[in-house]
């Protein structure tokens, strides 16, 4: 089954950023200076916008992860408030990953993929599912004011022609 995750990228930069460091305690114009290192640039593809996915289920809350506490799966990193939800998650990634992808539940009903605000959520049989929302709109809100067995119909058929393509 193909999967596909909302996830952001951040490039985590390893080095200094200039070209040149003047070494401090110098005299002006009798500055020394070194050749910085070469940058390392790393992409790490961030799921659910740094949030903990253990904690939407086994605490009910939108709660920001560390990169101290990270695991990777399936190409996509996400991090986690304590090494035991880095346990959990690896026994069983797949019962903590959000549904439709990470994407905003409500978007997949009307065939569309909205990037989510990861404290907008809901469990809803077992799964977190995510929703967007900002000053125009409350996705949630909109789920829960449409009949929730035809919503979920809806996005459940567009998720799966999205991930078989």
């Amino acid at each position: 089954m193909n999967r596909m995750f909302s996830v952001a990228s951040i490039v985590l930069a390893a080095g200094a950023g200039a070209a040149a460091i003047s070494v401090a305690g110098q005299p002006a114009g009798n500055q020394q200076t070194q050749e910085a290192p070469a940058i390392t640039a790393y992409t790490i593809h961030l799921g659910v916008s740094g949030y903990s996915p253990v904690s939407y289920l086994a605490r009910n809350r939108a709660e920001p992860g560390s990169p101290l506490h990270r695991a990777e799966h399936a190409g996509v990193t996400y991090f986690f408030t304590d090494a035991s939800q880095v346990k959990a998650f690896k026994a069983d990634p797949d019962r903590y990953l959000p549904a439709y992808g990470g994407y905003c539940a409500f978007g997949c009903s009307v065939d569309s993929k909205f990037v989510p605000d990861p404290t907008s959520f809901e469990i809803i049989g077992g799964r977190t599912h995510l929703f967007l929302k900002n000053e125009e709109v409350d996705a949630r809100q909109l789920w829960r004011d449409a009949d929730e067995r035809e919503a979920r119909s809806k996005a459940d058929a567009f998720w799966k022609a999205a991930t078989s393509r």
